[in-house]
């Protein structure tokens, strides 16, 4: 058994290393059907492990409905879902095609894509650009011809402005503007408003001076200033980016990936590969937005943003944005709690995030299914509350569920099992 351990540490301590010396920077933006590896005109992706169409939760369905109208994949409802049970629209997880989706993770084939790439590694991920503020988005599985001609606007005018502005900035280290975010009051999954300003700061001077209609470019400024939660979308990109290049390490017990579909929770363990390990997504605590919303209109956790707690950020590192901790009514002092706790089930340190009301202390990082498991604390994320039919409702915090963690553990004791010495 030593000699099964040594390989076991020692694998971890390869995919913490990869992981910490990851450098993603943000280069461009450009259609998913221009990008996206396997990007087809007829699929819609969306967030969390697969799940067949019967199965989904509301956010969900809604929200490749109006992709799917979006697209002019189909004129109405009942016809995208026909044509969704016949195989003629095709849906899977952002995950399997190397993106992240927040929320329903909705992200079709004109959909414009944050393109990151971890320089260190030479891969790239990507992520669905936001939508902007608002209740009801499509990533919050709504949709009514607003939100879609808020979609058409942005792929045809905002995107092709940003992507000038990064060709005249050159890429944008977004691992940078983390470590300088949390110590400005993010913990960049809740809150990542700090995050944004960075990014308008860099960017800024390059958006005036651009020789493109000006109404343009002044509508997408304000866009910009008024998306307090732009970056986000980024910094999922980023740390799948990061995480990537950690997969498939042999005999790693470093979770890899965190992903909600609104009905099942799910982790991938880097030597077990793309395989999901699943168990019922738990629903989430916290502060409802209007007093007419309560638990009874709330979906299952759902969203591919938990990506930011693999990397050790949001609710890993809850002490550097107190101001989320109102959304569950909570102390500083039990937000330093907290991070204590995800201490014990990760691996490592991140030295590029400190927390300055614990003394800067380094952020934890590398969750470890053998330290969840024997410890039986499961991973905290800050998230967002949607409402079952679709649209934002709230935010808050939930824990992942034990069992999934207690099958990946499993499956890689099989494996290893069944291996010759």
């Amino acid at each position: 058994m030593s000699g099964l351990k040594t390989r076991i540490e020692d694998a971890n301590a390869k995919t913490l290393d990869i992981i910490l010396r990851g450098k993603p920077q943000l280069v461009d933006v450009a259609p998913a059907i221009d990008v996206v590896p396997g990007m087809m005109p007829n699929l819609i992706m969306h967030s969390g492990p697969t799940i067949a169409w019967d199965d989904m939760c509301g956010p969900h369905r809604h929200g490749i409905i109006g992709a799917a109208l979006w697209e002019g994949l189909a004129n109405t409802a009942e016809e995208a879902e026909s044509r969704i049970r016949t195989g003629e629209i095709l849906t899977a997880p952002c995950h399997d095609h190397v993106c992240v989706g927040a929320g329903a993770g909705i992200t079709s084939a004109s959909t414009p894509m944050l393109i990151i790439e971890n320089t260190t590694f030479g891969n790239r991920a990507y992520s669905c650009i936001s939508e902007g503020g608002g209740l009801r988005l499509l990533k919050w599985g709504a949709y009514d011809d607003t939100i879609l001609q808020n979609l058409t606007w942005q792929a045809k005018v905002f995107a092709p402005v940003l992507s000038k502005a990064l060709q005249t900035s050159g890429p944008i280290d977004i691992r940078n503007i983390i470590s300088r975010a949390v110590e400005m009051g993010d913990e960049c999954h809740n809150r990542s408003i700090a995050a944004t300003s960075q990014f308008l700061k860099e960017l800024y001077g390059h958006l005036v001076m651009l020789d493109m209609p000006t109404e343009d470019v002044r509508a997408s400024i304000k866009f910009l200033v008024e998306s307090e939660h732009f970056l986000l979308h980024a910094i999922m990109g980023a740390a799948k980016a990061i995480l990537v290049p950690a997969e498939g390490i042999e005999y790693s017990t470093i979770v890899t990936a965190m992903a909600r579909n609104g009905v099942d929770f799910g982790i991938r363990v880097s030597s077990l590969g793309d395989q999901w390990f699943t168990a019922p997504a738990n629903p989430v605590t916290g502060l409802f937005f209007r007093a007419e919303w309560n638990d009874s209109n709330a979906a299952p956790d759902l969203g591919d943003s938990a990506i930011t707690e693999t990397i050790g950020l949001g609710g890993f590192i809850q002490p550097c944005a107190p101001t989320v901790t109102q959304y569950v009514q909570g102390t500083v002092q039990q937000a330093i709690a907290n991070t204590l706790e995800m201490q014990e089930i990760c691996a490592t340190s991140n030295p590029d995030v400190r927390i300055p009301s614990m003394d800067f202390a380094p952020g934890p990082i590398g969750i470890d299914i053998r330290k969840v498991v024997q410890t039986g604390i499961t991973p905290l994320l800050d998230t967002a509350i949607t409402h079952k039919e679709g649209g934002l409702i709230g935010a808050g915090e939930v824990h992942a569920p034990m069992g999934c963690f207690e099958q990946a553990l499993r499956a890689f004791g099989q494996k290893i099992g069944s291996q010759k010495p």
